[in-house]
């Protein structure tokens, strides 16, 4: 008995250690973490063990995985009785789902203060979004000015800070000192070079535009209405710079910002344009509708501007690994109606009536959150 016990627990670490591996994408390492944690909690190979791995059932819900220990019991005096080795065996189950936590805006920045931060007067109210955020500053968080952010959960790997007596700051649930969260495009990867297809153009009339690669920057001007075709469009240095009034819409468009040495592209809204843009559902870039290069210059102040005084909707991933981005607008939806936001930048700062929504039935986006790994039997 107390050989199976040691054993039972030896499975349980076991088949915790198989899911957590196929719970972050490395099923090829399944068996050899199942191994060494089998071994760590008390089985032993040479006893004649066998360990089985086995997935029990996998379906949109997610996967459940077994394992079964067997191994020969050293049985001390018993051995002048019974003259045949006594197996004993264990077994486990582990349920295996994917990301949970319904967060909308990621924070990558490690270390600094307003990692997450608001400026001047804003209005989030967005109950389905969580914020979460990967800085241990104790101000990694912070609230100022006129705001009133209403989120769900809020996760800080340090601690917030609100900042003067007009602030309000309405969430489901609050959790401080945890675990940084995974970039879910830690591995998106900007095209290969090409051909300039577009040089230093400049728009200031209304027109169509279609995807290829602009280098030396995109400059939209005036009062006009531009539509984008669908497909990805790389800006390979200059900047992607939109001003004036007007529109600009696109469905199933990735707008991609690269470039080389020190200039790379960097996006510069604002002005008095409303913006609709939805991502690509197809290829690589599917469920993304900007995405800055992470090889993009850091610097603390090296800020990209989604702002202005109309409503701004961007339906997908905004991506900024390496740069801060400001993300604004004056929205009246304000996360009721739409739109589908994943926000994930180095540092995230809220400007305005932001239109931030977790309407996401039918995007390709990646989640952000932790995937969930339990013990079921």
């Amino acid at each position: 008995m107390s050989e199976k016990r040691e054993l039972q627990a030896a499975a349980d670490a076991a088949v915790l250690a198989a899911g957590y591996e196929l719970a972050n994408d490395s099923s090829d390492y399944m068996d050899t973490a199942a191994v060494r944690e089998a071994q760590r909690n008390g089985y032993h190979s040479d006893a004649n063990g066998v360990l089985q791995l086995n997935t029990v059932s996998s379906g949109s819900d997610g996967t459940v995985l077994a394992v079964t220990l067997t191994q020969d019991a050293n049985t001390f005096f018993s051995q002048i009785v019974f003259t045949n080795p006594i197996r004993v065996s264990a077994y486990a189950e582990a349920h295996i789902s994917g990301v949970t936590g319904n967060f909308c805006i990621l924070a990558l920045e490690e270390l600094q203060d307003d990692s997450l931060s608001t400026f001047g007067a804003v209005n989030v109210e967005a109950p389905s979004c969580g914020l979460a955020v990967n800085s241990n500053s104790p101000e990694a968080l912070t609230l100022s000015g006129n705001s009133s952010v209403e989120v769900g959960t809020v996760r800080v790997v340090g601690d917030y800070d609100t900042q003067g007596g007009s602030v309000n700051f309405i969430y489901s649930d609050l959790q401080t000192g945890t675990a940084p969260l995974d970039d879910p495009y830690a591995d998106l990867e900007v095209p290969d070079d090409g051909p300039c297809d577009e040089n230093n153009l400049k728009v200031n009339s209304s027109t169509y535009l279609t995807p290829g690669r602009y280098c030396g920057g995109l400059d939209i001007s005036g009062t006009n209405d531009i539509e984008l075709d669908p497909g990805v469009y790389i800006i390979d240095g200059g900047d992607l710079k939109i001003t004036g009034g007007g529109t600009i819409t696109g469905d199933d468009v990735t707008i991609i910002l690269t470039g080389d040495g020190n200039d790379y592209a960097q996006v510069d809204i604002s002005g008095n344009r409303d913006i609709e843009l939805y991502a690509t559902d197809s290829g690589d870039y599917s469920g993304v509708v900007f995405y800055q290069d992470r090889n993009s210059p850091y610097s603390k102040n090296a800020e990209n501007k989604i702002v202005g005084t109309s409503r701004i909707s961007l339906n997908g991933a905004v991506y900024f690994p390496n740069q801060g981005v400001r993300f604004g607008g004056n929205s009246e939806f304000i996360g009721q109606t739409e739109p589908c936001t994943r926000l994930i930048a180095r540092t995230v700062t809220l400007a305005g009536n932001p239109a931030i929504g977790n309407n996401c039935q039918g995007y390709d986006v990646e989640d952000i959150g932790t995937p969930t790994v339990r013990l079921i039997k």
